[in-house]
């Protein structure tokens, strides 16, 4: 279970960092499904966002043997991030708020992003009919390092691979990919408690 929550908690940190800045995507709004081979088991993302990422939610769910499924999401909006997360048929936690880091815009990285977060390019390849540049970085968060291989279009991520200590290897590839469709503003809307 561990290793499930310390993955949980990669994504969330990494997706934090992602949406602090302003406009990040290259398409106006999107709604993305992936599923993620895990080290010992299956998760299952979504994602939507609006106003080239201005707007952004995302939903996980982790299924843990013996445990259910274990739900965290996300939305970024006016700046701040809010988390919540709860395993199935048990009380959902009251969301948290928290304050958003330095992001980067990967739709328009720059030569300081690039050697600030030592980001490296290593060429291009088709995902989901796009195509896509890769990206290797390094992240360190719960007092260990995690390598990051992503696919990007317009900044979208479209596959990534994660790896970390204690076996943590994981790959995430989109399965549905709508592009500039209608989303509802309620999709957005904040959990009626915020801490």
């Amino acid at each position: 279970m561990k290793k499930y929550l310390l993955l949980a908690a990669a994504l969330l940190l990494a997706a934090v960092a992602l949406h602090a800045q302003g406009a990040v995507y290259g398409i106006k709004s999107a709604h993305l499904k992936y599923e993620t081979q895990t080290s010992g088991g299956l998760q299952y993302n979504e994602v939507w966002f609006d106003d080239y990422g201005k707007l952004w939610k995302q939903h996980d769910q982790i299924q843990m043997e013996g445990f259910g499924n274990y739900h965290t999401e996300i939305i970024f909006r006016d700046g701040k991030t809010y988390t919540n997360a709860w395993f199935d048929d048990e009380k959902k936690d009251e969301a948290k708020m928290t304050e958003s880091g330095e992001g980067i815009n990967w739709a328009n990285l720059t030569e300081e992003d690039l050697k600030k977060r030592q980001i490296k390019e290593l060429g291009t390849e088709e995902i989901f009919g796009k195509t896509c540049t890769i990206y290797t970085y390094k992240v360190k968060s719960l007092l260990r390092t995690v390598t990051y291989k992503d696919w990007r279009w317009n900044g979208i991520l479209l596959k990534m691979e994660t790896k970390g200590a204690l076996g943590a290897n994981n790959t995430m590839i989109v399965k549905q990919f709508d592009e500039n469709p209608i989303i509802p503003a309620s999709t957005f809307d904040l959990p009626k408690e915020i801490k």
